[in-house]
């Protein structure tokens, strides 16, 4: 599975490669996120982006 975000002013994304792969939503001091969880062989790795900075989020399996 892989995930990509558009972040805004980045023409690349940032691509995010795992087994599974979760994106939830966040709030954390009055700030929205989106914390991206990835699982990879048993492990996982947990990254929070704030929604302003984000531009699009686009799923390829």
């Amino acid at each position: 599975m892989e995930v990509n975000v558009y972040l805004k002013g980045n023409t690349e994304p940032v691509t995010y490669k795992g087994d599974r792969i979760d994106v939830l939503d966040f709030k954390m001091n009055g700030i929205n996120y989106k914390q991206i969880r990835c699982f990879k062989n048993g492990f996982s790795k947990s990254e929070l982006i704030e929604v302003n900075g984000i531009d699009k989020i686009k799923e390829e399996k």
